[in-house]
């Protein structure tokens, strides 16, 4: 994937005006390390409010807590980091979170790393005057009680509630250990 990346985005992180002095690994370097913080806290953040809600009122109650707060906790916290904060996914629950083509490709090769064994690294992507960092989100244990297999992993009255909150929903079918989307840090420059 590193040599498909190198190919496909050439100019993978160009240097403005007023970081030019700076050598362009240290730059990537402070985007992967800010991205990985603000990704882990946003994971962190989100997943203690989600066991929380399971914890008060079950998968149900869960369901409905994230159709209505994953957004505005989300959001709350990319106006306090200054950044944007989304989670794509080529398997979306809610279209908002659909992946564009390139990001497709990047969720297809860190599946691809993730089942050779290789280390999965952030990706940095420059847009425009943006730098977005891209950050694999893998499934766990706890992820499959909503984005596993029906009538496996997900109850049948769970995936009902699913299908009535997100009539399009994409997201399910999962195993544990697998790449389910990512998180998308973007860094106006």
């Amino acid at each position: 994937m590193k040599y498909l990346l190198g190919l496909f985005f050439p100019a993978l992180l160009a240097c403005s005006t007023k970081e030019a002095s700076q050598p362009r690994e240290r730059l990537d370097s402070t985007y992967v390390t800010n991205g990985n913080a603000i990704s882990k806290i946003a994971f962190e953040t989100i997943s203690a409010e989600l066991k929380n809600a399971l914890q008060t009122g079950g998968i149900e109650y869960a369901l409905k807590y994230c159709n209505e707060k994953a957004y505005p906790i989300t959001d709350s916290l990319a106006q306090a980091h200054q950044v944007s904060i989304r989670r794509v996914s080529n398997k979306n629950r809610n279209p908002r979170n659909k992946a564009d083509k390139m990001e497709e490709f990047l969720i297809k090769g860190f599946g691809i790393d993730l089942s050779e064994g290789n280390e999965l690294t952030p990706k940095l992507v420059l847009k425009d005057d943006t730098v977005l960092f891209y950050k694999p989100i893998i499934t766990q244990p706890l992820c499959l009680s909503c984005h596993g297999t029906p009538e496996r992993e997900l109850a049948v009255s769970t995936d009902t509630l699913i299908r009535q909150l997100y009539p399009r929903d994409k997201a399910i079918g999962y195993q544990n250990n697998q790449v389910r989307g990512l998180w998308r840090i973007g860094f106006k420059q």
